[in-house]
């Protein structure tokens, strides 16, 4: 084994260039150190990138951008991304939430974006619901309060500053979904319009810690929400091009295929070359199944780190399909960006569906031609049809069955959203791609396919990491970033937490060590 093309030492080592990696990387650099990045793919991104078939550009997995502007004014991701990393980015501004159907209910409508008009929307179809829904609201916005809090106090955090500052949200970051809109009293009929952006998280909500719907609800109903103009490829690049620019290295096409660990802290990496590259701290993009079970030898593995993983849930994947339709949106009446096709309001059931392949009434869709004019070629137009799905629902499709299932079950989705919109969706496809968990865990290298990286429970829920953070990192000099940070899944909570992970390395070197 050599070093090959590579420093002997480097400041950090950052395994996987998605968001939580690529944020990592640039705030150690920004900050005077040396970090190296490496990214097994030959493109840097993860699942925040794009790719092409025939004349179509399509976005692989963020619909919209949180965090960006907040209640107060500009949110964490424009002060990263402006004030501290000066990127040229543009994200258009979305002016509605998502339309939804409910079949059982003959229910098409959108949801309003701004709180005021979001009550009234509510309490016109469930009257005498505005004063527990406001409540319930206010309630969601302390608590993103709260992880803006965590997000600027960065990983200083101290359990009792939290407790004191926010005593309320410490104490509701026990409770699921359920055990906080059930002290509200919320009617159940207005339930069902709150919590139509489950899938952004993928749980029932009586079984989801309320910290992390409770952050979603109030992004999407009090503050702005935007929208990636030319994919979030163009994000992951101008990540990339600025950790070079400001001193950091990334190499591509190179895997970390085993993390070294001497008296219980991370000493270096051994890539897929057998390149030895030495480092005392180590961000990993890479879930901690993938890390703990195949990167590091099992006899430098402290035993906290299994009981972590036996502790925590595995998230979800999804049946993911990417259409390029060859009519306009107008042409065609898809004139919404996002959009939710469900039976009914039961998510437990869409959630028990998830262990079966069989056609779901409960999916979501993305098209960007409304917001984004040149989202696809003049007289076309981009259709993003997915459903949650558990990846062990998969686990006895055969090689030879693998194809003609996911094609029937991704035409399902086709066939329902053509009915609930009346549109010939069929009769426009030009190009269209179906992915399923497979095609996840080939891509990213994630545990099971998984995209949601663990289930957000009660017990693992942001509030209660904050609160225990050294409990997080069984071996020293090793921080996860991304999915399985110390924020929740999604595209804004990845960029944050690379940062807040890097937060006490910097510390320490402007203290004068490295």
């Amino acid at each position: 084994m050599d070093k090959g093309m590579f420093n002997e030492h480097y400041d950090a080592v950052v395994i996987g260039s998605g968001m939580g990696g690529l944020s990592a990387g640039c705030n150690l650099a920004r900050n005077g150190l040396k970090p190296l990045v490496l990214e097994k793919h030959n493109l840097p991104g993860g699942v925040t990138t794009s790719f092409v078939r025939g004349r179509f550009e399509f976005e692989i997995s963020v619909q919209c951008i949180t965090e960006y502007g907040n209640i107060e004014g500009m949110g964490p991701i424009y002060k990263f991304f402006h004030d501290e990393l000066n990127l040229d980015l543009e994200f258009p501004k979305m002016n509605e939430g998502r339309f939804f159907s409910m079949k059982d209910k003959d229910l098409k409508t959108v949801l309003p974006l701004k709180k005021d008009e979001l009550i009234a929307f509510i309490n016109h179809r469930v009257p005498g619901s505005a004063e527990a829904v406001r409540e319930y609201l206010d309630f969601c916005d302390e608590m993103l309060r709260a992880i803006n809090f965590i997000n600027d106090n960065d990983a200083q955090i101290k359990p009792m500053e939290l407790i004191k500052k926010h005593k309320g949200i410490v104490a509701a970051s026990g409770l699921t979904v359920k055990e906080v809109t059930d002290k509200f009293k919320i009617p159940k009929e207005a339930l069902d319009l709150l919590d139509i952006y489950w899938t952004f998280t993928g749980l029932p909500m009586d079984m989801m810690s309320f910290p992390v719907y409770g952050t979603v609800l109030s992004c999407m109903s009090s503050t702005p929400v935007y929208a990636p103009h030319k994919t979030t490829f163009e994000v992951s690049a101008k990540m990339a091009e600025k950790l070079t620019q400001l001193g950091g290295e990334i190499a591509y096409n190179t895997r970390v295929d085993k993390i070294l660990v001497e008296n219980g802290a991370v000493c270096g990496v051994v890539t897929n070359r057998g390149e030895v590259i030495k480092t005392k701290h180590i961000y990993s993009n890479a879930l901690p199944h993938n890390v703990f079970c195949n990167m590091i030898d099992k006899n430098d593995l402290p035993v906290k780190a299994l009981k972590q993983l036996n502790m925590r849930v595995p998230g979800t994947s999804f049946l993911s399909l990417y259409i390029g339709l060859d009519k306009s949106h107008e042409e065609l009446g898809l004139n919404h960006y996002m959009y939710y096709f469900a039976k009914d309001g039961d998510i437990n059931r869409a959630y028990r569906d998830m262990e079966y392949l069989k056609p779901s009434e409960y999916f979501a869709g993305m098209c960007p031609n409304p917001l984004i004019a040149d989202a696809s070629p003049k007289g076309t137009s981009i259709l993003h049809l997915e459903t949650i799905t558990k990846s062990s629902a998969w686990a006895s499709v055969t090689a030879k069955e693998y194809y003609k299932t996911k094609c029937e079950l991704g035409g399902a989705l086709i066939d329902e959203a053509s009915e609930v919109l009346d549109i010939p969706l069929r009769e426009h496809i030009e190009e269209i791609e179906v992915c399923a968990p497979h095609t996840f865990a080939r891509y990213i290298g994630s545990f099971m396919g998984n995209v949601y990286a663990y289930d957000h429970r009660v017990f693992d829920s942001v509030v209660i990491k904050a609160m225990t953070q050294e409990k997080e990192r069984p071996i020293h000099g090793l921080s996860f970033v991304g999915n399985a940070g110390l924020l929740i899944a999604g595209f804004p909570s990845s960029i944050l937490s690379g940062k807040l992970a890097t937060v006490e390395q910097v510390e320490e070197y402007k203290k004068g060590g490295r």
